[in-house]
């Protein structure tokens, strides 16, 4: 039946000024006076901030004595706004009601001649009808007069059908303004139907003249309104306070005595007309209220600040549906339901200067006990499952007992054998912390095995066993011209990593890696913790268990296979590549959003933020011990967590706190009670939970109900800083190596938020590389430790680990430079992840405008280098993953040649760009610092990318200079490197996400071929989110074809086919360019630029893009080139596209003048000598060989600049009068460079010895 057959048949509904939905009629009616606001009740709000137990928080009842014909507004008592109640004419003969804006009733619905007024609306009830219509389908649950809120300017509230409705309500609704209601319908929300409500400022009768109905109020002025009214309830809470806290002691002690009286405990919803008897009657509800209407007055009112009126129309709406609606809905109110919409847009009140936010010790904790278990749950795996397959082929397997004892070999590949021997006969198939995976192909191999003598060949190695315990003379193995004998100890002398870098002042003993300069290395596993069935197991005392390496120098293979025996190293989410904030201070929640908020408008992307140890409890009873550990918020300084933690979601950051976890859980926690009730721990004598990481079901407990709750609330992961060295209730147990373990396997629990498991902690030996990312320590900040860390951070590769986050910057001690902060920012920019860090000190911290001009803008510029080096660090990510290529290599992988060996600082970062940080300070007189690099002999020219005004040859040691401005990265022709558009208007968002716009950096000379590779994009099961199906992964290929001068990009793979603006710089590419575009006319000029953008406009117009002029820029050493918007995947978009930029383009020669010209102009030194060494190097005739002779032998000029001279002389052979040729003939009578240490070891400041625990600090249970 339609609406108007519906209407036809029901007369009694034509006259009236409403309309039928779903089987309901929506009815206007006048509004009333003084209408409330429509937001949680004052009192609930004041009762909750302050706690104070005397306030009855139940909505108080008045009853009424209706009139006829009449309506009245009566108030209830206190506030006088906040609870209205409405009574109306009789209808049908029905008595009058009464209803509470913020009471739940009993009865199904109120009475027909009820009105409820809210935000200067009156919403009508109406009895039902015989009939339903057929649009309504479903029979929703009647909802409270809360039901209500404002969409497209007008107010609604749910409403029933009527039968009837009297004339004169008739005549008042018509003449009210109102939508029209043959086109404006009611409509559903949240399951129920609504009806418009029109407003005025006061309420008529009938014998009264209708008033004009205002027009809607703007948000902003409602705003204004409000902070207005909250101002006085402010005024109002400071002068109860002291009232409050008066009584406050004498209302505890009688709740206590009532409570020993054996007082009965209420139901937890109890009826309206049976009020509380006591304050805990509904402390439960309080504790919700309070938090749930606190953390909404400050998150209104800090988005109010920061946001536009639209903007913040939007987020107000998501902001109470989310902590007023869904909330509420599972905890149950004795006060009815909050409205779960905002009708009003008002702002919420600010919080009063004097409230106190800790809630008194009788309220219960807002953490509610649940006995989770470790389950799977939505396709989450338990973290006491993992992928391994520990047992050897049989077929490669070699054992027998010797004259004392067994021995067992397993040749896993032909130069990769382990070696075991136990006296008992039994040997290890479980995995260990090394080794996941010891199932491989059976390689070729011959036995010779006689009575007294094994020999076991490859063709890689002959090992030779006497059959006795494993000694130096009875177990050899002989690699090409090396032999090893076993001695019990791992040996890799190209270093692998440590530990931690805390207090290291400069170069520290490194653990071996599995790489050496002989032909063989070796890992010992003997000690090393085992898995059983998921969980912690240790090995037999006495075992001989250990792995040799032959690789014989092939670096990668022995890699390689080294990640095929430990699992490789898993994916990394796309936002922890880029800029993360950390600092070691007291943040309050509203300084921490103060510091991300300036980030953003200093145009300076983060993407994490690191919380320290302060977002927890630190100043607690001397009877609790240090307050080192905590896992509860301090309420002095993060009063709201949740509304923290989202407002640095919404901001588009990942959140990490410190966790040092030694001393357990203690009875001051908020989750204490709920832990120990987990763990069955008895809490009388406040004995701590004391954390013992070889006890299961601590273990479950620690996550499942201690961080579980602090995860939910929105902690994304942990930073795990265990300082408490290798020893546990069981030997062979590293707490460090079971928090590693298992917090990474539990973070697949939150890979809907992460993208992928994710823990940060510290090394704890080789495998560590399967939980990713490193904490390296608290680094000293002096010259000496920058230097250290390019070197440290290389040789961790040798032992597969590959993902050290360092504090950039330096943490402690030391003294402040611009220079070395500087250098760091630079050196992080490259290093795999970037992460700011300082100590708790008001003079030290990273901020990059808390530094000089020059400093700030150096960071500036390599914190926004490196968000535009995500789309490149993804795919080097991807190959990490994949191919077991680390994101930062040691030169010696990539080239066997001796000089690879002699330059630790120097790095692969990726497989194209060599990166030589500069680790010293500036040389006074060239006002640059320098770097030794060696470019390898490639067959092709190197620029820097930085730099790219200087060509260099290889094959050839070179002193680097740059300003501060610029580290050299090194790029050989042929190299494409992706980088995120990312105008500088972009840089004032937080997070990353693929980017809209992409750049090509292109390095001509050579072919070249970059695949981008992206995330995949559909979601991906948290099983498989450490390593997605490869082919799920988005790949875009771009070719350069060197001989033709065309650029192809696509097709794009598993692509959706969106538009992105791509344009490609040409570095060192000016004059070339140029030439291929202009061609031979006479006329050209290298200045003439117009005409060469002109005619480059024209040569590409095929591929510009139809509505965008296509735009060319040509810096003084790199040209820009816009392709166009193209789309290369997806059903409508390109397969590829070709890009013809010019034949043959080469790297412009360097002009040795001009480069001079702008070195010595800078240099600080005698103006005549100046001149002397320009004439010389381009004016004077002669050998090159003899001037540059004469160069060396001019002593008043400083050896620094005499090295700068020469870079630029003997950088490009193709230059008239080069160097290049003569360079290594001239002997060099050089210093050694040293590098500025402190004296001894740095000892640390008091705070540290104060907080710093030493292994015997950590009691076992």
């Amino acid at each position: 039946m339609s609406a108007d057959d519906q209407k036809q048949n029901n007369p009694a509904a034509q006259d009236v000024h409403g309309f039928w939905h779903n089987g309901s009629f929506f009815a206007w009616a006048p509004p009333v006076t003084k209408p409330p606001p429509a937001r949680i009740p004052s009192r609930l709000v004041v009762a909750a901030i302050l706690h104070d137990p005397t306030k009855e928080v139940v909505a108080e009842r008045t009853t009424n004595t209706p009139k006829k014909d009449t309506v009245e507004a009566i108030a209830a008592p206190r506030p006088s706004t906040e609870t209205v109640v409405v009574t109306a004419p009789v209808l049908n003969g029905q008595q009058s009601q009464s209803i509470s804006a913020y009471s739940q009733r009993t009865e199904p619905k109120p009475g027909v001649n009820t009105f409820v007024s809210r935000n200067g609306h009156i919403f009508a009830w109406a009895p039902p009808v015989s009939k339903r219509q057929q649009d309504c389908a479903t029979t929703f649950s009647q909802p409270t007069p809360e039901h209500s809120f404002a969409h497209n300017g007008h107010s609604y509230a749910w409403a029933s059908s009527v039968n009837t409705r009297q004339p004169e309500y008739q005549t008042d609704a018509s003449a009210q303004s109102k939508p029209d209601t043959t086109t404006t319908k009611g409509f559903c929300h949240h399951g129920h139907s609504f009806a418009w409500a029109s407003s005025e400022p006061k309420r008529q009768s009938d014998s009264t003249p209708k008033a004009p109905v205002q027009a809607p109020v703007s948000l902003s002025t409602q705003l204004r309104e409000t902070q207005k009214r909250m101002e006085d309830l402010g005024e109002s809470l400071q002068r109860s306070q002291a009232h409050l806290e008066r009584t406050r002691a004498g209302i505890l002690e009688s709740l206590a005595e009532s409570s020993r009286a054996g007082m009965v405990q209420p139901d937890p919803l109890p009826p309206r007309n049976s009020p509380p008897r006591s304050f805990k009657d509904f402390q439960d509800e309080l504790v919700e209220a309070r938090r749930l209407a606190v953390s909404c007055i400050a998150r209104n009112q800090d988005k109010r600040n920061r946001l536009s009126s639209g903007e913040l129309h939007n987020k107000l709406l998501a902001m109470t549906s989310r902590f007023l609606g869904e909330r509420l809905q599972s905890q149950p109110n004795p006060q009815g339901p909050v409205a779960q919409d905002p009708i009003s847009h008002q702002a919420p009140e600010p919080l009063p200067s004097n409230a106190t936010i800790e809630p008194p010790k009788d309220l219960p904790s807002r953490y509610a006990f649940a006995n989770k278990t470790d389950k799977p749950q939505d396709h989450v795996p338990s973290r006491y499952s993992f992928t391994a397959d520990p047992v050897a082929n049989p077929k490669s397997v070699v054992k027998g007992q010797g004259q004392k004892g067994h021995y067992r070999f397993s040749l896993l590949t032909d130069k990769l054998v382990r070696f075991e021997w136990s006296e008992d006969g039994g040997f290890e198939d479980r995995a260990s912390t090394t080794a996941f995976f010891r199932s491989f192909p059976t390689p070729e191999f011959k036995v010779d095995d006689n009575k007294d003598k094994l020999e076991i060949s490859t063709k890689c190695f002959h090992l030779t066993y006497d059959k006795n315990e494993f000694s130096s003379s009875g177990l050899t193995v002989k690699v090409g011209n090396d032999v090893w004998r076993y001695d019990g100890k791992s040996y890799g002398d190209l270093g692998g990593t440590a530990r931690t870098l805390d207090r290291a002042d400069g170069r520290i003993s490194l653990e071996p890696g599995i790489l050496s300069r002989k032909a063989y290395a070796v890992l010992d596993d003997s000690a090393s913790m085992l898995f059983e069935d998921g969980w912690i197991a240790t090995r037999k005392p006495g075992r001989k268990d250990g792995y040799l390496f032959a690789y014989h120098g092939d670096h990668k293979a022995a890699i390689k296979d080294f990640y095929r025996l430990s699992g490789g190293q898993p994916l990394l989410p796309r936002w922890a590549l880029g800029n993360w904030w950390s600092r070691y201070h007291a943040y309050s929640d509203k300084e921490y959003l103060a510091v991300m908020r300036r980030f953003a408008t200093e145009k300076i992307p983060l993407n994490v933020a690191v919380i320290d140890m302060d977002w927890h409890k630190v100043n607690i009873p001397a009877k609790y011990g240090s307050g080192w550990t905590g896992y509860s918020w301090n309420p002095d300084l993060f009063p709201m967590p949740e509304n923290f933690l989202c407002n640095l979601h919404d901001m588009g950051l990942k959140v990490t706190v410190n966790d040092h976890p030694a001393d357990g859980i203690r009875a001051f926690e908020d989750q204490y009670k709920i832990v120990a009730k987990a763990l069955g721990h008895d809490t009388s004598k406040e004995e701590p939970i004391r954390f013992d990481c070889t006890n299961k079901k601590f273990l479950d407990a620690y996550f499942d109900v201690l961080k579980a709750h602090l995860e939910d609330e929105g902690i994304d992961f942990w930073w795990i800083d265990w300082q408490q060295g290798s020893r546990s209730r069981i030997p062979g147990v590293d707490p460090l190596w079971v928090l590693n373990h298992y917090h990474y396997l539990t973070s697949r629990r939150n890979v809907k938020t992460t993208a992928t498991p994710i823990t940060f902690s510290r090394y704890a030996g080789a495998g560590s590389h399967r939980y990713p990312i490193g904490f390296s320590g608290d680094t000293l900040i002096t010259w000496a430790s920058l230097h250290f860390q390019p070197e440290f951070t290389a040789t961790a590769s040798n032992i597969g680990y590959g993902w050290w986050s360092h504090d950039i910057g330096g943490h402690y001690a030391g003294v402040r430079s611009n220079e070395l902060t500087a250098r760091w920012v630079q050196f992080g920019c490259f290093s795999p992840i970037l992460r700011l860090h300082s100590e708790k000190s008001q003079w030290n911290s990273k901020e990059p405008w808390l530094y000089e001009p020059e400093a700030r803008k150096v960071m500036t510029d390599y914190l926004q280098l490196r968000y535009r080096l995500i789309p490149f660090l993804y795919t080097m990510n991807v190959r990490a993953c994949y191919e077991s290529e680390p994101l930062i290599q040691p030169m010696y992988w990539n080239h066997k040649d001796e000089e690879a060996y002699t330059v630790p600082n120097q790095y692969y970062f990726g497989p194209d760009l060599i990166v030589a940080p500069i680790t010293t300070p500036n040389d006074s007189a060239t006002l640059m610092g320098s770097v030794r690099a060696w470019l390898p002999n490639t067959g092709r020219r190197y620029i820097d990318i930085r730099h790219p005004s200087l060509v260099y040859d290889g094959g050839r040691y070179v002193d680097i200079h740059r300003p501060l401005s610029e580290i050299p990265v090194f790029a050989k022709e042929g190299t494409i490197i992706p980088l995120d558009t990312a105008k500088s208007a972009r840089y004032d968002k937080h997070g990353s996400s693929r980017p809209h716009a992409i750049t090509i950096q292109l390095v001509v000379g050579a072919d070249a071929y970059f695949e981008l590779v992206e995330e995949p994009s559909s979601t991906v099961p948290a099983a498989k989110a450490d390593r997605p199906d490869p082919s799920t992964l988005v790949r875009t290929p771009i070719r350069w074809n060197q001989k033709e001068g065309v650029l192809t990009i696509g097709p794009e793979v598993n692509g959706r086919g969106q538009g992105r603006d791509w344009t490609v710089e040409l570095l060192g590419c000016t004059k070339d360019m140029y030439k291929k575009v202009v061609g031979d006319d006479p006329s050209s000029d290298v200045q003439n630029f117009d005409r060469f953008r002109e005619r480059l406009r024209e040569r590409l117009r095929d591929t510009s893009h139809p509505r965008r002029d296509r735009e060319q820029a040509q810096s003084l050493h790199t040209t820009t080139v816009y392709l166009g918007t193209h789309a290369f995947g997806g059903i409508n978009a390109d397969k590829e596209r070709e890009f013809s930029l010019g034949k043959d383009l080469r790297l412009d020669v360097v002009d040795t003048a001009a480069r001079l010209h702008e070195m010595l102009y800078r240099c600080e030194m005698e103006y005549p000598m100046k001149e002397v060494i320009y004439n010389l190097v381009t004016r004077e005739g002669g050998p090159v060989k003899e001037r540059l002779e004469r160069l060396w032998e001019l002593k008043s000029v400083p050896m620094s600049v005499k090295k700068a001279v020469v870079e630029i002389w003997g950088a490009d052979g193709r230059s008239e009068g080069n160097a290049v040729e003569v360079m290594e003939e001239v002997v060099v009578q050089e210093k050694e460079v040293v590098v500025p240490k402190t004296d001894g070891m740095v000892k640390s400041e008091d705070e540290w010895d104060e907080d710093a625990r030493s292994e015997q600090s950590y009691e076992f249970v």
